[in-house]
């Protein structure tokens, strides 16, 4: 059986992080949440956690999966994306070296953990070298959006990197350096589905803070309804039509909309790409090798035409 891992970043949202761990504690080997020594946010602001709550992940946690990684992950001289990138990186090493590794944040839930295991133990041969290949699986991701008093309005998003078996990214979740496929894992993601006063302090403290009108935004936010929501059209607040419309599934709470979740977006996982990986590995190697030709053959260090060669084939001149 491969090992399972998973990473948490954990912040003032806490209160979700038992919902989403009770979706694949049984199914995983080890889960590290990470957490600013200081209670801090991204950008600064300071948050409080309940005792309570570390009562509650103790008695939970009885087989003893979960350890808090406790760090330093607010910098003043960081906007608050960077000291984001910054801490996903620290806690996805945190992980060790491998087997599949899961990078989640506290309101993300992953659908149908079970059969995620199974796709994962099957494909264990490629945690053996990850160097050799390198794999980056990608979820369904579908943000809610907003709870109303019958409902909660989620958009199905596009598709989002969550599962790796190496120890880096190159930005975010994301590592352009890999083979990267969607699998079809059902990922719910409560970003927006929260009370005012809640997507007020998220807003305020997340990697995106400074990237849009966030007051603009909540207004528009606290106009939707029930009645109006179908009328909305392209409105993420970054790229527009990331977000094409909403979809309403009735449900009271949000453990009655993940159990409903689980029957409408129910569906297969899909197969790797073999063909397509062994292509990727190959082409990596050969691009390797043609790299060290010009590098060390034909001498890169010297100030010949052939250096002005080896950086337009890396794309750096025109």
């Amino acid at each position: 059986m491969v090992k399972i891992k998973v990473g948490y970043l954990l912040s003032y949202d806490y209160e979700m992080f038992l919902t989403s761990v009770k979706q694949l504690y049984d199914h995983v080997d080890k889960i590290v949440v990470g957490i600013d020594k200081d209670f801090r946010t991204w950008s600064g602001n300071t948050f409080n956690i309940e005792k309570s709550f570390f009562n509650d992940v103790e008695k939970f946690d009885v087989e003893k999966k979960i350890f808090f990684y406790y760090g330093d992950f607010y910098k003043p001289d960081m906007t608050p994306m960077q000291c984001e990138l910054r801490e996903r990186e620290i806690i996805l090493k945190e992980l060790g070296e491998g087997g599949w590794k899961i990078q989640l944040d506290v309101d993300e839930y992953i659908l149908g953990f079970a059969a995620l295991k199974k796709y994962l133990n099957k494909n264990r041969v490629f945690t053996w070298f990850p160097a050799l290949t390198p794999i980056t699986l990608h979820a369904k991701y579908i943000t809610l959006f907003k709870q109303t008093a019958n409902a909660f309005l989620c958009i199905p998003d596009s598709n989002f990197p969550i599962i790796t078996n190496t120890n880096s990214n190159t930005f975010a979740r994301r590592n352009s350096d890999n083979f990267n496929q969607f699998v079809n894992i059902i990922l719910m993601h409560q970003s927006w589905a929260r009370t005012p006063e809640e997507i007020n302090k998220k807003v305020m403290n997340w990697g995106h803070r400074d990237d849009f009108d966030t007051g603009e935004y909540l207004n528009f936010w606290n106009s939707i309804n029930d009645d109006n929501y179908s009328n909305f059209k392209n409105f993420h607040p970054l790229e527009p039509k990331a977000w094409p419309s909403l979809q309403s599934i009735p449900a009271k709470d949000i453990d009655q909309f993940l159990s409903n979740s689980s029957v409408i977006y129910n569906g297969d996982l899909y197969p790797l790409h073999y063909k397509s990986l062994l292509y990727f590995v190959i082409s990596k190697r050969i691009l390797i090798i043609i790299k060290l030709f010009f590098k060390k053959i034909i001498g890169y260090n010297s100030n010949s035409k052939m250096q002005h060669l080896y950086r337009k084939f890396r794309g750096v001149e025109n």
